[in-house]
């Protein structure tokens, strides 16, 4: 059952999924039928990326379950199922702050959005598939309660 969360100052939606497995599914099925390449693949890295970036980020970070969120503007992103607030430390940008789970899963989502579209670039691929993804997640995040702490750890 996919059901929306929030609507923000931009009109963006995020509809969470009932589950990451079928967030992503949903998500090949779109990207397939807009003819995109290795689809499973970057998903996979996608959500491998992710959870890296929460334990290289987070001190406190414990393996938990996460839920995916397509948003309205054709953009995605997975967080922790949890209501836990975070202790974030990006080294490469000397932020530091506290986040929730939501907050957290927007941050890590769009350091991995960045991280496949620089693979992308670097193949030379014309695709930009993930720097649109990246773009529209950067949108809805502006407008989120904790909009200020996420543009700090993306900085």
């Amino acid at each position: 059952m996919t059901q929306s969360i929030e609507v923000n100052i931009t009109g963006i939606q995020a509809f969470r999924e009932e589950s990451l497995a079928l967030g992503c599914y949903k998500q090949s099925v779109t990207m397939r039928q807009q003819g995109r390449q290795n689809i499973e693949y970057n998903l996979f890295v996608f959500n491998d990326l992710c959870f890296r970036f929460a334990r290289q980020f987070c001190d406190d970070y414990l393996i938990d379950s996460w839920d995916w969120y397509t948003l309205s503007n054709g953009g995605f992103f997975i967080c922790p199922k949890t209501e836990k607030t975070y202790r974030i430390s990006v080294q490469s940008n000397y932020y530091q702050g506290e986040m929730s789970a939501q907050a957290l899963g927007i941050t890590v989502s769009l350091f991995a959005l960045c991280a496949l579209a620089e693979l992308a670039h670097d193949k030379n691929q014309e695709d930009e598939y993930f720097t649109e993804c990246y773009h529209w997640l950067r949108d809805y995040s502006f407008d989120v309660r904790e909009s200020f702490a996420i543009a700090g750890a993306i900085d």
